[in-house]
């Protein structure tokens, strides 16, 4: 039984790792245990998702999702006293849900638990019907991945139950861009330039204008391959879009320039190899690739979309395109291409960005103060982090 100031349960709605998993785990880490104990409510402890937090030294539980319903109300009812229960048993402070739906399934399980409620909006959700957004009154407080997520969040939100608080992410090693293992793997020829995109393979991703702007850039460069890291073949909706993608492809002729991978481990070695990063997209919160890619060291480019305005000043730390506007997207890759200086600069700009605005120290101690004031132990946050105005250092 976890014996630190605060115990911090986090739920955790899906089945499968993805986006939202691995951001709390990090998030978990940051904050660090020295003040915080963290539980990961989890739909089975033996889960990929129990697992990847029992692997990081976390403790984990089980709590059964279940759909709030006005009209069949009693499954839902029975499901959140049963997870209020656990939550007392376990003597949580504070009930942070990762996402949306994991809002609708333990919100009122907190309330009932008379316990602080923390839901964190890592998307864009323009739409949320009446209905749904009944379901998060019970949300004492939002945490949002950037100013764009709360601004277009349908469910109004007013200053007092929400903070800005952007991620952060450790500062890698810069290493040779030209890992040769990497590029033996997935039989790259020599001197050919690697463009890398990390995503999974989902319709919220933009892979057609990707793809034309490929078409674009490989009748220059020939031998160019467009990396993509990510999984296509754990969810079904994935899968579909992946062989809709494959289709794109060979009708544009360029199977044999583009390289999936699906979930790899070795993520930060297969970024090193690249010659520069992409993210093509049609929607985001505040993409964590986008910062892993800049510390790394590589030039971004990336749609004007969400939050990702506000990680990238254009042509300065990386490089914004349009929306769907692949010949933008294709001009900018061919530049750089043609400017080594320039690439190499965007990339050492971003770099010092991260450095500067999104460290995981930074994003942990913003974390640390939001718990601190929500459970009412202002005592935990670090001695550091309580000078100044602590509303402005918590929104950028």
């Amino acid at each position: 039984m976890p014996t630190s100031s605060g115990h911090i349960a986090h739920v955790l709605p899906w089945s499968t790792i993805g986006g939202t998993e691995l951001a709390t785990l990090r998030l978990a880490q940051a904050v660090g245990n020295e003040d915080f104990a963290h539980t990961a409510f989890c739909q089975e402890a033996d889960s990929p998702v129990g697992e990847l937090f029992n692997s990081a030294g976390f403790d984990t539980a089980r709590f059964e999702p279940i759909e709030p319903s006005y009209k069949h109300p009693s499954a839902y009812l029975r499901a959140s006293i049963r997870l209020a229960r656990e939550f007392r048993r376990r003597r949580v402070d504070l009930v942070h849900c990762s996402d949306l739906l994991a809002a609708y399934y333990a919100g009122l399980a907190g309330k009932l638990a008379r316990l602080p409620v923390l839901c964190h909006v890592r998307c864009a959700y323009p739409e949320i019907s009446r209905r749904d957004q009944s379901f998060l009154k019970v949300v004492n407080h939002f945490a949002f991945v950037s100013n764009d997520a709360w601004q277009s969040f349908a469910f109004k939100v007013p200053a007092g139950r929400a903070t800005v608080i952007y991620d952060g992410i450790d500062i890698k090693q810069v290493t040779d861009n030209l890992d040769q293992s990497v590029r033996e793997e997935f039989k790259v020829p020599e001197g050919a330039r690697i463009v890398g995109m990390i995503a999974r393979v989902a319709p919220a991703k933009d892979f057609a204008t990707l793809i034309q702007a490929a078409k674009r850039v490989i009748s220059k460069f020939p031998d160019t391959r467009f990396l993509i890291v990510g999984d296509y073949s754990q969810v079904q909706i994935n899968r579909d879009h992946f062989s809709e993608i494959q289709s794109w492809i060979a009708a544009a002729g360029l199977l044999h320039n583009f390289i999936f991978t699906d979930h790899r481990n070795d993520v930060d070695r297969l970024l090193a190899a690249m010659d520069l990063f992409v993210l093509s997209t049609k929607t985001e919160g505040l993409p964590l690739v986008i910062l892993e890619a800049m510390a790394h060291g590589k030039a971004v480019l990336a749609t004007a979309v969400g939050g990702v305005p506000e990680l990238i000043s254009d042509g300065e730390t990386g490089l914004l395109h349009g929306p769907g506007d692949d010949e933008q997207l294709a001009t900018q890759i061919l530049s750089l291409f043609e400017d080594n200086v320039r690439l190499k600069r965007l990339g050492e700009a971003g770099r010092e960005a991260v450095k500067m605005n999104f460290t995981r120290k930074q994003f942990g101690r913003r974390m640390a103060e939001l718990y601190g004031q929500m459970i009412g132990r202002p005592q935990l946050i670090a001695p550091d982090f309580q000078t100044g105005n602590k509303r402005s250092e918590m929104i950028s």
